[in-house]
């Protein structure tokens, strides 16, 4: 009777859900599974099961304002604070120097992101133009101009995938560009919060909670209903669920 109750113990330990306790400002996944968890001016890696890796602090460029490890051998960092970028490699040290922003515009950069052609997106809401900036400095393309898509939203988030580019525009919906910045299509949604690509599928957050949009059939269904809806930070990989909010990221196991 006593090994029953330990084994049956154990088997349910299994389903139980995951915490990183540590601080935490917001995270992001790698398409490994990987816990990136920005803290003011600290960064820290953590593997899928929620054990630290290594972590990365420059105090002299502020607080983190964004991270895109979309290629987890070249992360991109930004300081919105101080206009500036950093790469990272899979282990958080530095590659190569600080990028001043402001050597491609005058205006102060609002949101940055890798880009899978070399280089980084930047964009600013003076421009309405997003930029791509290669690896050796130059200005590759423009988008096409961005504020009449959605009229009154703040564009909050771009991010390239799988050849396209996505821009959040926040509680109205999401833009899809080529890779040269021409219009493709747009997709509206009411109380859009944030999104993930994964595949040829969006996670989508709004108030409620995490939604899957699938394209091929123009299909939404919520798979994660939000406890606080004011405070959650959410993000998906495979058949789990990262829920963060200031102290902790709960790592729960999604059924479909």
């Amino acid at each position: 009777m006593q090994i029953l109750l330990i084994w049956f113990l154990s088997v349910l330990n299994l389903y139980q859900p995951t915490k990183i306790n540590t601080p935490c400002d917001f995270f992001e996944i790698d398409h490994m599974g990987n816990v990136y968890v920005a803290n003011g001016s600290q960064l820290s890696k953590y593997n899928s099961e929620g054990k630290q890796v290594c972590n990365f602090s420059d105090s002299s460029l502020g607080s983190i304002s964004s991270i895109d490890v979309s290629d987890p051998l070249r992360i991109v960092v930004f300081y919105r604070d101080f206009n500036q970028i950093i790469y990272l490699n899979n282990k958080l040290s530095t590659i190569g120097n600080e990028i001043d922003l402001y050597d491609f515009s005058d205006n102060e950069t609002e949101i940055v992101c890798n880009s899978q052609k070399g280089g980084f997106w930047m964009y600013n809401s003076i421009q309405k133009q997003a930029t791509h900036i290669t690896n050796n400095g130059e200005i590759a393309d423009q988008t096409i101009l961005l504020g009449s898509f959605f009229e009154e939203a703040e564009i909050t988030k771009i991010y390239e995938h799988n050849s396209y580019l996505y821009l959040l525009y926040k509680n109205k919906g999401i833009l899809q560009l080529d890779q040269n910045g021409q219009f493709v299509r747009k997709l509206s949604f009411k109380n859009l919060q944030d999104f993930q690509l994964i595949g040829n599928n969006i996670y989508y957050q709004d108030h409620i909670g995490i939604h899957l949009y699938q394209a091929l059939n123009q299909s939404h269904q919520l798979i994660y209903s939000k406890k606080d809806p004011s405070k959650s930070i959410i993000r998906c990989y495979k058949d789990r669920i990262f829920i963060g909010n200031e102290d902790s990221i709960s790592i729960k196991t999604l059924s479909f």
